[in-house]
């Protein structure tokens, strides 16, 4: 992005309350310089804060917010809106708008088009509410608002402080646009609710990925070795980031139940496997790391032979080469988010099966000549208990398939 004509603010890559995220990291967004103004307010956002406490939206109650709000956030004298202070209304309410910019900017660049709001034949814009009396947050038709996080030890932390927790939200916006609404009177597809959960947690985790901050921390943990504490689960455990937490599980579809939320965590998984074998194989494509080629394990059987070689070889001169290993990370982070778009023209809601969702990203990754990762993509998925393994499933690099059994 040129930046020279985009805005800036400072958002959060993970709650301030997370170790090592308490300072906000400062972030450019596409939108013309000028364009977003006092409000925040641009082409299809804008916050209205209220000035006393407001219920959760609930039909038939819904935007615009009638009633009276805090003053307007103003851009500072060059137009941006870094110079808010953190900790103050007015930089709550900017972050939560900075947020949703930065997702947008993040889905459109990998779709390659404009997202347009499924809500848009009402409202021309979206209303984010950044602070109610409520300890939630939800995204609607027209809005997004939210409340506090009460888990602390009796502390209130706003969610619009919450980048994960806003990148979801808005990630069933941008399903809703892109795959449709479900049909009035049908019944969607049996794995449409989790399949929106799964995914609108991979757009928090990709999108967490495009903070400099994240992806520093995130490879320095483990000297580049995302692969570290023998099983990908257990690595999740000791992440701080909440996103790798949810993403890095070892959960089979034989041992979810039916609540929405569990039932997504295989594919989740699957997905977030693929990435880190992808980031890996780059990295010892590139010469980053002395390890055969195809030496990649299967992240949930690796075993202590496997896991040591893999410490040593990622230790080895790692401060030499943290942002080439950044730069592959970030090459593999773009190949599934590229190819996870893509599957969206393909799915159908009154059909929407993880399975159907798992070949829809195969067939992307094949068409963008990455069938090698759909192969990776394919036995993850399998492992998941998401592909039957007896199943024939055509991948392979570029036009050359082949039939995995």
């Amino acid at each position: 992005m040129d930046t020279s004509s985009g805005t800036r603010f400072l958002l959060y890559p993970q709650a301030p309350i997370t170790p090592g995220y308490d300072k906000p990291e400062l972030v450019w967004i596409s939108d013309p310089l000028g364009s977003v103004t006092a409000g925040p307010i641009n082409d299809r956002m804008y916050v209205k804060d209220p000035l006393t406490a407001k219920s959760p939206y609930e039909y038939p109650y819904l935007p615009p917010y009638p009633g009276a709000t805090h003053p307007v956030v103003e851009p500072s004298p060059s137009g941006h809106f870094d110079h808010l202070e953190p900790g103050s209304r007015a930089f709550l309410a900017a972050h939560a708008f900075g947020c949703v910019a930065r997702i947008l900017d993040v889905w459109e660049g990998y779709l390659g088009h404009r997202i347009d709001w499924h809500f848009g034949a009402t409202y021309e814009r979206l209303e984010i509410v950044p602070l109610i009396e409520w300890d939630n947050a939800q995204s609607g038709y027209g809005y997004l608002e939210f409340g506090y996080d009460t888990s602390g030890a009796g502390e209130r932390y706003p969610y619009a402080l919450n980048f994960d927790v806003i990148a979801h939200e808005i990630g069933h916006s941008i399903l809703f646009a892109e795959i449709g609404m479900p049909r009035d009177g049908f019944q969607p597809g049996p794995d449409f609710v989790a399949y929106h959960e799964g995914v609108s947690d991979l757009c928090s985790l990709l999108g967490m990925l495009h903070f400099d901050t994240a992806m520093d921390r995130l490879l320095r943990r483990g000297s580049g070795n995302l692969l570290a504490m023998n099983e990908l689960n257990a690595f999740a455990e000791l992440a701080d980031e909440r996103q790798v937490r949810i993403a890095g599980n070892a959960r089979r579809m034989s041992e979810v139940g039916s609540e929405p939320h569990d039932k997504s965590r295989p594919f989740t998984g699957a997905f977030f496997d693929a990435i880190v074998e992808t980031y890996h194989n780059l990295a010892i494509d590139q010469g980053l790391v002395d390890l055969p080629k195809k030496s990649v394990a299967d992240a949930r059987d690796i075993d202590a032979d496997i896991a040591n070689s893999f410490k040593a070889a990622f230790e080895e001169d790692y401060e030499l080469k943290h942002f080439q290993l950044k730069g592959a990370l970030a090459d593999a982070r773009d190949v599934m988010g590229r190819a996870l778009a893509a599957s969206w023209a393909h799915l159908d809601n009154d059909d929407l099966t993880f399975v159907n969702a798992g070949y829809a990203v195969c067939e992307a990754l094949q068409t963008a000549g990455q069938g090698d990762v759909a192969e990776n993509l394919v036995e993850c998925l399998a492992w998941r208990e998401i592909f039957n393994p007896f199943d024939s499933v055509m991948v392979g690099q570029g036009g050359r398939s082949r039939v995995w059994i």
